[in-house]
């Protein structure tokens, strides 16, 4: 009899470790009562994690739906892969595999659930690294999808739910990499401005950066701008930012300042973003606000033209001195002794 009473404390007390396990790694949906702006809020925006091979992570994916109505959730892991295009950084690939994928080793504990407005949904998301993974970057994002319930009305009028409205797609970014024999390797490609000459600011520079390793670089650094005498007058910073592997990425920044006129420096110190390997590079430019320029050119004539017409009509007399009046002498009369 105690034997038995042992065997089964014993299966609860395994039960109840399976059933907290259980639960500490299901998603949990929560009550918070949140103000209604018209979207879904998705965090993180961007994980970055560094595993080893056979390693497995899990992370929490939140989403809360403050759209004011009941939203359907949709969770799908897509691989990316780096833009053609000058202003996106990501392209991501639907079905398909890219180059660095993460789809075989990253899955959402559920790919749908419902959560009405003013909830929040924290979705548990596990990575898992094969044993033989290739060391280097790995890249994807987890798409969240937002649609709306489909009403009594369109339900009763057999409404498909691949006809439901798309309100909201959002992807949390995943940077992974797998330890091992990773290749770092990039450098600063160009730095330029759309022009040599302008008229007034802002002034646009273009940094393009290139990745020729396994895994993503963090490039950054700042600009220092001098005036014609050599003078430092402002200092930019270039806040980090990711460039994948295999490719290049430029950057564009803007640059204003209250008053410019002359020749200006622009001298970019980038970090490449590993081994504190650091590139420069400097260009020049000049700043002629000519439209001003005219205008002064004008008055300064109107006004050479002014002085010349007063000093040609206006008749200067000259002062010459006064002679005293000669004095004619008179001989004496004859007879007459002086």
């Amino acid at each position: 009899m105690k034997k038995n009473s042992k065997a089964l404390v014993f299966l609860l007390i395994i039960a109840f470790c399976f059933s907290v396990a259980g639960t500490a790694s299901a998603y949990v949906v929560e009550d918070l009562h949140l103000s209604t702006s018209g979207s879904i809020i998705v965090g993180p925006g961007k994980t970055e994690m560094l595993l080893s091979p056979g390693d497995t992570y899990t992370f929490e994916s939140t989403v809360a739906n403050v759209s004011g109505m009941t939203k359907i959730i949709d969770f799908k892991t897509e691989d990316m892969s780096a833009s053609t295009k000058s202003d996106e950084a990501l392209t991501f690939l639907g079905n398909a595999k890219g180059p660095y994928s993460i789809m075989d080793y990253v899955k959402p504990e559920q790919s749908q659930i419902t959560l009405a407005t003013g909830q929040r949904v924290r979705m548990p998301v596990t990575i898992t690294i094969p044993k033989n993974a290739e060391p280097g970057g790995l890249y994807g994002g987890l798409m969240v999808s937002a649609t709306n319930v489909p009403t009594a009305a369109q339900i009763q009028a057999g409404v498909a739910s691949g006809q439901v409205n798309l309100i909201t797609r959002v992807a949390s970014l995943l940077f992974i990499t797998v330890k091992g024999d990773i290749v770092q390797n990039g450098a600063l490609k160009d730095f330029k401005t759309n022009s040599n000459f302008y008229e007034q600011g802002p002034i646009n520079f273009e940094i393009t950066s290139t990745n020729t390793g396994n895994t993503h670089l963090d490039p950054y650094g700042s600009i220092e701008i001098k005036d014609t005498f050599g003078r430092n007058i402002d200092t930019r910073e270039v806040d980090p930012w990711f460039v994948m592997p295999k490719s290049e990425r430029t950057r564009e920044m803007a640059w204003n300042s209250s008053f410019l006129f002359g020749k200006y420096t622009a001298i970019l110190t980038m970090n490449r973003g590993y081994n504190n390997i650091v590139d420069t590079k400097s260009i020049n430019f000049w700043i002629i606000p000519w439209k001003l320029v005219t205008i002064g050119l004008i008055l300064l004539v109107l006004i050479i033209f002014f002085f010349v017409w007063i000093f040609s009509h206006i008749q200067w007399k000259k002062n010459e001195p006064t002679n005293p009046p000669s004095i004619k002498s008179t001989p004496p009369p004859p007879g007459m002794t002086v």
